[in-house]
């Protein structure tokens, strides 16, 4: 028997593969960005008032270095379950981790 399903041709598969990827790696950079240039900004104001430059600023910045890796493993994390969500079936039953 045949199968109305068109199956999506191989490129179409590969470039909205490479637009998910895209859209993933921008994600993690902004976040990534965002929160070094927050600890910055914060680092520096809060010395400014208490006059203690540039320790709270370095503190701050350090502070920030795992909570962004933190924030990263849990965007790719996520973008990793829904991509496997993502080619399944409705109906289908989840795997089991």
């Amino acid at each position: 028997m045949m199968d109305n399903n068109p199956k999506n041709p191989p490129v179409a598969d590969l470039s909205k593969s490479l637009a998910r990827g895209s859209v993933i790696g921008l994600q993690i950079g902004c976040v990534a960005v965002a929160l070094t240039i927050g600890a910055l900004l914060l680092g520096l104001f809060l010395d400014g008032q208490l006059h203690t430059k540039p320790w709270l600023t370095i503190a701050l910045l350090m502070v920030s270095m795992p909570i962004s890796v933190y924030a990263i493993f849990r965007l790719a994390l996520r973008a990793a379950r829904s991509g496997s969500d993502h080619g399944r079936q409705p109906g289908e039953d989840k795997p089991s981790l």
